[in-house]
């Protein structure tokens, strides 16, 4: 009788650490994967960053741009006027 119970406490033991061991594992696979997804969301921010501050630099040269088409072209009407209609 002793040895049943003695077989009895083992397999309980095996059986606790093997659930244990297993459990251990998934959480570091899952944690493995967490760490992925948040390198892929921050990979993803750090790009949408950047496009936006591509996008600031362009409709800023596009505000310029308006400004200095205008002054050229009061300056080639000035020219033309002076020049043209005497």
């Amino acid at each position: 009788m002793e040895i049943t119970l003695a077989i009895a406490i083992i397999g309980c033991v095996l059986s606790i650490t093997t659930f244990v061991l297993n459990r251990k594992d998934k959480s570091n696979t899952d944690a493995v994967e967490e760490q992925k997804q948040f390198d892929k969301h921050n990979l993803i921010e750090y790009r949408l960053d950047e496009l936006t501050k591509k996008i600031d630099k362009i409709l800023d040269k596009l505000d310029f741009y308006d400004k200095e088409i205008d002054e050229k072209v009061a300056v080639a009407m000035k020219h033309h006027i002076a020049e043209y209609h005497k």
